[in-house]
């Protein structure tokens, strides 16, 4: 194994051991409802989904991407019908698990299978933009009808920015991303819940009942200092709701202080880096499209679960990748890992001069698309 999947592996590590140790001291007076046994076992299992994308052969996957983006626009479908679980005003499970997770594996997975099939064309309008958003819409919809806004943010910028790695002009997605931004903007303007916590955002301090969590949040940080309270001393886990999933990295500033957290966002600037220089050096066009993929899906989501708990951005409700309570997100995310390592396993540092022979991932390739 290469230095940067040991790196990546030795930060994906330490947070799920974080994740189990805050984790017990979050839900410690939750007597009886397993959290800490049930996070352990679904960890079990996101090992096992790990070592199986490590190994497999990237050939059987690129073959495998439509049966699994069916799949996951069904498992979404499903959901908004009434075999579906509503739970606080949102539809969002479906027999146990969360279905907008798995479809982050089947979003990044289609988008570079089209982007490496059709990687000559990334430039005209028709493929780069409407091949691409084609993709994207069918899941980006049904995800934001479950309602789960946060969600479909971090798709679509992850949609995004493959588009662009892929080689989709700026200038051709910067209209359908504005129109984007807007809509989603109408659709929150529709939801009081929605708009109250935007309103919280903006006035904190003048929303004091919307934004509890918020300032509950500031408030731990700045109680943990530098050393932080000290494990199962904190008492955010007492006063605020969701502190065990997407509120659980000011639990850590609280009991394990500022040098914890920093901790927390080196780990995942390692995560980044190791996926960035696993993208650079790969030269398959749908290994390195599929890298860029997962690398921008777990460092967003990361940094806007960070903004939120930090009062950098509206509450979304996102998790915190490997550190959040959550048994389907941590399968997910250990499966992107897996597929992360299995590029870097099979994709050795080329020589610099065959590195110019393949240029990259732009090189001429086959395709069937209509000039």
């Amino acid at each position: 194994m290469n230095r940067t999947a040991t790196a990546l592996l030795l930060a994906v590590g330490s947070l799920i051991i974080l994740s189990l140790t805050m984790l017990a001291s979050a839900t410690m007076l939750d007597k009886g409802d397993g959290f800490v046994l049930r996070q352990a076992l679904a960890c079990g299992v996101g090992f096992a989904a790990f070592a199986f994308a490590a190994t497999l052969d990237l050939r059987w996957v690129q073959r495998g991407v439509w049966l699994l983006y069916g799949g996951a626009v069904g498992l979404l479908l499903l959901t908004l019908s009434p075999l579906g679980t509503a739970t606080k005003g949102a539809q969002r499970w479906l027999f146990g698990t969360q279905p907008s997770e798995f479809a982050k594996i089947a979003l990044v997975l289609a988008l570079a299978w089209f982007g490496a099939r059709f990687r000559d064309r990334m430039k005209t309008f028709t493929a780069g933009v409407i091949g691409m958003g084609l993709i994207a819409l069918p899941i980006l919809v049904l995800v934001l009808a479950e309602p789960d806004k946060g969600t479909t943010v971090l798709l679509g910028v992850v949609a995004l920015m493959v588009m662009l790695v892929a080689g989709v002009r700026w200038s051709h997605v910067g209209l359908p991303a504005i129109l984007g931004v807007v809509a989603l903007g109408l659709i929150i303007s529709r939801s009081d819940y929605a708009m109250k916590r935007v309103n919280a955002f903006l006035n904190p301090t003048e929303n004091r009942d919307s934004a509890t969590q918020l300032n509950q949040s500031l408030y731990a940080f700045s109680e943990g200092g530098l050393d932080g309270k000290g494990l199962g001393r904190g008492s955010l886990k007492f006063k605020v709701p969701e502190q065990n999933t997407d509120f659980i990295f000011p639990v850590v500033g609280e009991e394990l202080g500022l040098l914890a957290t920093l901790g927390v966002v080196g780990a995942f600037l390692v995560i980044l880096l190791s996926g960035a220089a696993i993208t650079q050096r790969t030269t398959d066009p749908f290994a390195m499209l599929l890298a860029a993929g997962i690398t921008f899906t777990i460092a967003a989501q990361a940094c806007i679960n960070m903004g939120v708990v930090t009062g950098l951005l509206p509450n979304k409700g996102i998790a915190l990748p490997f550190v959040s309570r959550g048994g389907t997100g941590v399968v997910v995310m250990l499966t992107l890992v897996g597929l992360l390592v299995n590029i870097s396993r099979q994709a050795p540092d080329p020589d610099p001069a065959a590195k110019r022979r393949a240029n990259h991932a732009f090189d001429p390739a086959d395709t069937d698309l209509p000039q």
